[in-house]
């Protein structure tokens, strides 16, 4: 028998979660060998396609996924029937950990990548008798929160130029917290996407892209690829200081 559409992989994590990017810093981060380990034995891999849907706004929310690798992007349906990117998620974030019965929003890869799937009832199950992930949660929580207060300070900014450039420190960020150095990014996601995500059009993140290769704050080396050359000046100008 065949391998059900769209699972690639589906096995258990018990040889792979010591280097998943959520052993450390995702949910399994902090917890003693006994509660990953049952954790992990409650968890399974499920490979999906570049645009493959984690979840659909609307479905039951039954389960509760770590991203492994890649990029997630999350839409959530406006009234007049658009989609608005609200969020990205990378390595070691959780995605659908939510206290409604159904899926607020969409989650859909931008590249090839592996979810770590976990039912949601047993999650809760754990937490109610593990204090370790019960307080991992809660600060996985809180880490959203801040996310999202920090996309709100993007949104705020006056000009294109503060967008990217805090969009492109949100990258580094997200990098550094798996130990990359910050500098060297994966751009996964298209200039369609990130004008969608920071209310621009294509062509100004097309046309803010190239200024800052004009100005030497940065260099894509290949397609996808950024590398940022001078930290200083995009902190200046995603905090408004900067010249425009």
């Amino acid at each position: 028998m065949g391998t059900p559409a769209p699972l690639a992989v589906r096995q258990s994590l018990a040889s792979l979660c010591g280097s998943c990017a959520g052993s450390f810093r995702g949910l399994c981060h902090g917890l003693d060998g006994a509660d990953q380990f049952a954790l992990s034995e409650a968890s399974s891999l499920v490979r999906l396609p570049a645009r493959g849907a984690v979840f659909r706004e609307g479905d039951r929310a039954n389960a509760v996924f770590t991203l492994v690798d890649g990029a997630a992007k999350l839409l959530r349906t406006l009234p007049d029937g658009r989609q608005q990117i609200i969020g990205f998620r990378f390595p070691g974030d959780l995605i659908g950990f939510t206290a409604r019965e159904r899926y607020p929003c969409d989650a859909e890869l931008v590249c090839e990548a592996t979810v770590c799937r976990v039912d949601r009832g047993k999650l809760e199950a754990m937490s109610r008798g593990c204090s370790g992930i019960s307080h991992r949660l809660l600060q996985l929580c809180a880490e959203d929160l801040a996310a999202a207060q920090e996309q709100l300070a993007a949104m705020a900014q006056r000009s294109s130029e503060g967008r990217v450039a805090a969009f492109l420190l949100m990258l580094r960020d997200a990098t550094r917290r798996n130990g990359g150095s910050g500098l060297d990014l994966s751009l996964p996601m298209t200039r369609a996407d990130i004008g969608d995500y920071l209310g621009l059009t294509i062509e100004s993140v097309s046309r803010v892209f190239a200024a800052f290769r004009r100005g030497g704050l940065l260099r894509e080396p290949s397609r996808g690829e950024v590398r940022l050359l001078d930290m200083p000046g995009l902190e200046a100008l995603a905090t408004g200081e900067g010249a425009h």
